[in-house]
């Protein structure tokens, strides 16, 4: 299989050059298709992009689900619809909730496709500059919160993977406001976490503290997950 050498992006409806691939004149047919995949390589596009691509070990896409359904987040399910069925005690032990996992193995769950802090620095990729921001869970264990371990801090604490993706910025000032208390409070604990309010205000906090980036042929802008006080005219933190 071959990564296409141009891609449909949504913002613009058009065609373009797929990310990483040259924009030069291709040479060959071949040159022309994109660029040949390691089975694995493939293996890993189809676990994340579509559901049941890999069955018991072993990679069928032919049998595959479009997009991300119920199964590819919570595993096999037909032992917990018969166990809901029959009326069964124990139906929520015979299915996988990720929402009971401790905070790290959380977000490493997300960063399965996601990309984890431990894929980015393995593979070098701390150094490409804006297009990292496209790696969530890396660019939140970067925040000064996760590091001091706050157990708060979890992709699922901002996002209801039973949703679609909340568009407004100020959908998420709740969560924020729930660690950072507003007025007044700057001095109170809460819950080990010192809750500082901040000093500009309470509202579109995304705004100032998860800026969106536009890297470059992507078409599109990403939110940094990388929670910080954004200093005007500092470089982009890798």
């Amino acid at each position: 299989m071959y990564e296409s050498h141009r891609s449909f992006f949504a913002e613009p409806e058009a065609l373009d050059i797929t990310p990483g691939h040259s924009r030069s004149v291709p040479e060959s047919l071949e040159d022309a298709l994109g660029r040949r995949q390691e089975s694995s390589e493939i293996q890993r596009c189809f676990g994340c992009h579509t559901t049941a691509s890999t069955t018991k070990n072993q990679f069928d896409p032919s049998h595959a689900f479009s997009g991300v359904t119920c199964e590819a987040c919570h595993g096999p399910g037909a032992s917990h619809v018969a166990a809901i069925k029959s009326g069964t005690e124990n139906a929520a032990e015979l299915i996988l909730n990720p929402g009971r996992l401790a905070p790290v193995d959380s977000v490493d769950f997300c960063g399965a496709c996601h990309r984890t802090w431990q894929d980015v620095v393995g593979r070098g990729l701390t150094g490409i500059g804006v297009l990292n921001v496209r790696f969530a869970p890396y660019r939140l264990e970067n925040s000064r919160c996760w590091k001091q371990q706050d157990a708060r801090i979890t992709c699922i604490a901002c996002h209801d993977p039973h949703k679609p993706l909340t568009q407004g910025p100020g959908a998420y000032d709740s969560r924020c406001l729930q660690c950072h208390i507003e007025r007044g409070a700057a001095k109170k604990k809460m819950e080990g976490h010192p809750g500082a309010a901040c000093p500009v205000g309470t509202r579109n906090c995304v705004t100032c503290h998860m800026p969106k980036y536009e890297p470059p042929n992507l078409h599109s802008s990403f939110t940094d997950h990388w929670i910080r006080i954004v200093r005007p005219g500092r470089p982009y933190p890798n």
